[in-house]
Formats: C-alpha cells, sequence, structure tokens
C-alpha cells in the first residue's frame, strides 16, 4: 500500500519559484491557444510546459 511520508526528504528547493512560473505561464499561454483556435500558441505553451517539466526532472534540490 502506498503511504506517503510527511517528512521532508531534502532541503529547500531554490528554483522551486521558477517551476511554479513557468508551469503557470505554459498552462496560460496554452489555455490562450485553445481560446483564440490558434495552434502555435497552444504548441508554444506545451513547449514551456516541457521546460517547466525538464527543470522538475533535471535540477535536484539543494
Amino acid at each position: 500500500m502506498f503511504r506517503p511520508s510527511r517528512t521532508r526528504s531534502g532541503g529547500e528547493d531554490s528554483f522551486l519559484v521558477w517551476k511554479v512560473r513557468l508551469f503557470a505561464l505554459g498552462a496560460a499561454v496554452a489555455l490562450a491557444g485553445i481560446a483564440f483556435s490558434n495552434s502555435w500558441v497552444v504548441w508554444a505553451g506545451i513547449a514551456v510546459l516541457g521546460t517547466a517539466v525538464v527543470l522538475r526532472l533535471r535540477i535536484p534540490r539543494d
């Protein structure tokens, strides 16, 4: 059974603010592209979200 721990496993994440900002920006751009039916804006939002995922996976916590 999956039982997550409430204790912190590492130090503070110095890039957390940037990760959250990139996620919010990518989601907003992608939603704007969907709203305006503009495919290149949707792809730009997906690219920003992809960058945020790379940051999440590549930059470890301090």
